[in-house]
């Protein structure tokens, strides 16, 4: 499994209004984490990250043709929308749509993006091999933190980093034996 997400300096992926730190238009290939969507079978995302796009197009855009993604959700969704991609789903829980995208994924990683919901129940499952952060050249001073003290983020090393002049871009791998 891997994670992709970005970070203010001072820690926080949104501010106080639950604005995420980067634009979707900012992370569609950009730096390290531009591979990415190369390498996933699956995507799981929040609810929050698939609305704060204001249009799911995007989806099918930054990812491999037919790859599905999975959008965890409190609420039912009456249909899928029009210009979503295909093999797009909408599940209750973080646990059924890493089932389901495990499954879907075959030999390929499922890939989770998007806000702290979706890292932190991607951490606690153990199963995330990797991180791919981006980290911004601004503070927020307050909103929703990434990291919290019960993710074990000192399980991981900085393989890999690039520079862009949006952020610099981190690939972070789990220690063996982590």
């Amino acid at each position: 499994m891997i994670i992709d997400a970005a970070t203010s300096l001072d820690g926080f992926w949104a501010d106080a209004r639950g604005r995420s730190v980067m634009r979707t238009g900012d992370l569609q290939g950009s730096g390290l984490s531009g591979r990415l969507g190369d390498v996933c079978g699956a995507v799981v995302m929040s609810r929050r990250s698939f609305d704060l796009s204001g249009d799911p197009s995007w989806i099918g855009e930054a990812y491999a043709a037919q790859t599905p993604v999975f959008v965890v959700t409190d609420t039912p969704v009456a249909s899928v929308p029009v210009n979503g991609p295909p093999g797009l789903r909408f599940l209750g829980s973080y646990a059924a749509a890493f089932a389901a995208a495990r499954d879907a994924a075959d030999d390929r990683a499922v890939l989770v993006v998007g806000e702290a919901s979706a890292l932190k129940a991607a951490m606690r499952t153990g199963e995330a091999d990797e991180i791919w952060l981006r980290m911004t050249a601004r503070t927020l001073g307050h909103g929703s933190a990434l990291f919290e003290d019960d993710i074990p983020v000192e399980n991981y090393f900085v393989s890999e980093m690039e520079t862009t002049p949006d952020a610099v871009h981190m690939h972070l791998e789990k220690r063996i034996g982590a």
